[in-house]
C-alpha cells in the first residue's frame, strides 16, 4: 500500500512541530518522527486503525490510528492500494471537533 497525505493532513503535522519547537526543538523533532514512524505501519497493516464511530456515518469508512503515546489520531481512509491521511487530531481536544474538520465535511473524494 502506498500512505498519501492530505495537504490539511501534512499542515496539522507541521503545527504540532512548530508547538513543540517553541519549547524544545529536540522533542518537536522526536514528536513529529514518530508520528511519521507510526503512520508507516499503514502500508502494511492498513487496518490496524479501528473504525472512527465518530465520523461512522461518512462514507468513506474512516479510520483512526492513536499515535505519540495516545496524544494524537491520525484520520483516514483506505482507497484500493492507497491509504489517505485526511487529518491529525490531537486528543486532548473536544472529539466533536473532529467532524468540524472541512475536508470531512465536504467528504474527501
Amino acid at each position: 500500500m502506498k500512505v498519501k497525505w492530505f495537504v490539511e493532513a501534512s499542515g496539522d503535522l507541521d503545527q504540532i512541530y512548530d508547538y513543540y519547537l517553541k519549547k524544545n526543538n529536540r522533542v518537536a523533532a522526536l514528536l513529529y518522527n514518530k508520528i511519521l514512524d507510526e503512520v508507516e505501519l499503514l502500508k502494511t497493516h492498513p487496518y490496524i486503525g479501528s473504525i472512527e464511530k465518530l465520523l461512522a456515518d461518512c462514507s468513506e469508512g474512516y479510520r483512526s490510528l492513536v499515535v505519540a503515546n495516545g496524544k494524537y489520531k491520525v484520520i483516514y481512509f483506505i482507497l484500493k492500494e492507497t491509504v489517505f491521511i485526511v487529518q491529525v487530531f490531537d486528543c486532548r481536544r473536544n472529539p466533536n471537533n473532529l467532524m468540524k474538520s472541512t475536508l470531512i465535511r465536504k467528504g474527501t473524494v
